[in-house]
């Protein structure tokens, strides 16, 4: 079919409005059924010369069907079924992990090799894409790489929504290694020093490794520094702890919890995989909980 400028024209206006992408192409060729230059028409319309041929050749040999936008090469998309199907929903649902963390796990787990695009492909059409949500910048840029375990250990409190516990309060004690990811948790149901305290001897047992630096925010719950005179500081329970196991305790300076990343990122990632699933009446039954993700996560999650 020759490039003839009144039928193209007459194609162009019954589908500006129906097919717009298509309308652009008849409009470039137009350009070239003038006489214009390929190159400069192709300039205009902000594609490559070789593209304009490819519509040109396209419209001689089948109209406007064959100017269309066809689909791509290559095999379809295998659509994922069966029980790895389920699989997939499950560890979204049950721990709201992305498709990279659970193509590793079925990888490891189960032996089933497929990859990210394709589970979230699925995730997308099954109903349950990841809401991204946009944080400010930090203004804490530098990156801490810690090799050696128990060289920087963080520890924090996060208070547990009343729902989960069946209108009971309780306060979870958080305690992170930065090199080994090593995480221990621990329900009470107030906070302070002598919580602390059985807090950090649970976890002094229960370590693989040597703590040696511990990092804590400024809270009543870990020191007195700002509760007494300087001059003559009341003792902390745990700084007689940390002193009795050689072990270095360091505040962060006040109101910069970004310091406090790797035990924050923990609070938000056990919000994600424990808080929203479990029901626990009371609080042994929510440390039962906490125990058996303490050992789940520390032994089986990659």
């Amino acid at each position: 079919m020759d490039l003839k400028i009144t039928r193209l024209r007459r194609e162009f206006r019954l589908l500006r409005r129906v097919e717009p992408r298509l309308a652009v192409r008849i409009l470039a060729l137009i350009e070239v059924a003038k006489g214009r230059p390929r190159l400069r028409a192709a300039m205009d319309f902000e594609v490559d010369e070789r593209t304009l041929r490819r519509w040109q050749r396209r419209y001689e040999r089948g109209g406007l069907s064959a100017l269309r936008r066809g689909h791509g090469g290559g095999k379809r998309a295998r659509p994922i079924r069966g029980v790895t199907a389920q699989r997939i929903r499950d560890y979204r649902l049950r721990y709201g992990w992305g498709a990279e963390t659970i193509a590793v796990h079925l990888a490891a787990e189960f032996g089933t090799h497929i990859g990210r695009s394709r589970i979230e492909r699925f995730l997308k059409r099954a109903g349950l894409p990841r809401k991204r949500q946009r944080r400010a910048r930090s203004k804490h840029t530098r990156v801490v790489v810690v090799h050696e375990p128990g060289a920087h250990t963080q520890v924090d409190v996060k208070y547990v929504d009343r729902a989960v516990l069946g209108g009971e309060r309780a306060y979870t004690y958080t305690f992170v290694d930065h090199a080994s990811r090593w995480r221990y948790r621990r329900a009470y149901d107030s906070f302070g020093p002598m919580e602390t305290k059985d807090f950090m001897s649970r976890v002094l047992q229960e370590v693989p490794f040597a703590i040696r630096r511990l990092q804590t925010d400024n809270g009543v719950e870990f020191t007195y520094r700002y509760l007494t005179n300087p001059d003559a500081p009341r003792e902390h329970a745990l700084d007689r702890l940390c002193e009795a196991h050689g072990i270095r305790h360091v505040l962060i300076p006040p109101g910069v919890k970004e310091l406090q990343g790797l035990v924050e990122r923990s609070h938000r990632l056990d919000d994600d995989e424990i808080y929203h699933r479990i029901r626990p009446q009371n609080l042994k039954a929510l440390n039962r909980e906490l125990e058996l993700h303490n050992r789940w996560g520390n032994g089986v999650r990659r």
